[in-house]
């Protein structure tokens, strides 16, 4: 999945935008949740303040300011919460491809910053089932560790990249500044 898959989509919904006076729902919807999709999240924000004030009580239109409002807070509690909704077919495919970029996300962070994670956190953070979850982290190569009743989940431990690279331009760095003050 990449980012110019709804370009044209997008293309055309923005086009019915500028042409036509009245639209519906149905466009502001399709618009914020490729917009979403694809990370624009202030063209989602600018989108959002041009709808209509008859609109804004529409509830999918709601739903899809709120996973903005989550995404823009790095709220993943809150987009999950949120994402978790009856979505139109209009938009189920955007958001299905958000949510499923969100969870690789997730999981890519968790696998970076911690060491090992309670099962009962991740699943809660993520709101996916305990057999997706086992799925997901077999995927991932994490290991599973008993801690009494509780499973702790251990991500792939990555290696280091090589800091050579950096050790030889604060090396280049020193003799230039030794050369300036000589």
């Amino acid at each position: 999945m990449h980012l110019n898959k709804y370009s044209e989509v997008v293309e055309r919904l923005e086009n019915e935008e500028f042409e036509q006076v009245e639209l519906g729902a149905e466009v502001y919807q399709q618009l914020l949740a490729i917009y979403l999709y694809q990370n624009k999240l202030a063209d989602a924000k600018l989108l959002w303040m041009r709808v209509p004030a008859n609109l804004k009580d529409d509830k999918e239109l709601i739903q899809l300011n709120l996973l903005n409002i989550a995404l823009q807070n790095n709220n993943y509690a809150d987009f999950f919460k949120h994402v978790k909704y009856e979505w139109s077919e209009r938009v189920k495919s955007p958001v299905e491809d958000l949510l499923n970029k969100q969870r690789e996300e997730l999981f890519k962070l968790m696998g970076s910053a911690y060491v090992s994670i309670y099962q009962h956190n991740l699943l809660e953070l993520s709101l996916m089932s305990e057999d997706e979850l086992k799925r997901v982290c077999a995927a991932l190569n994490w290991t599973e560790e008993l801690d009494g009743d509780r499973v702790i989940l251990k991500p792939k431990v990555q290696e280091a990249p090589p800091t050579r690279g950096n050790d030889d331009q604060l090396l280049k760095l020193t003799e230039f500044v030794t050369f300036l003050e000589n």
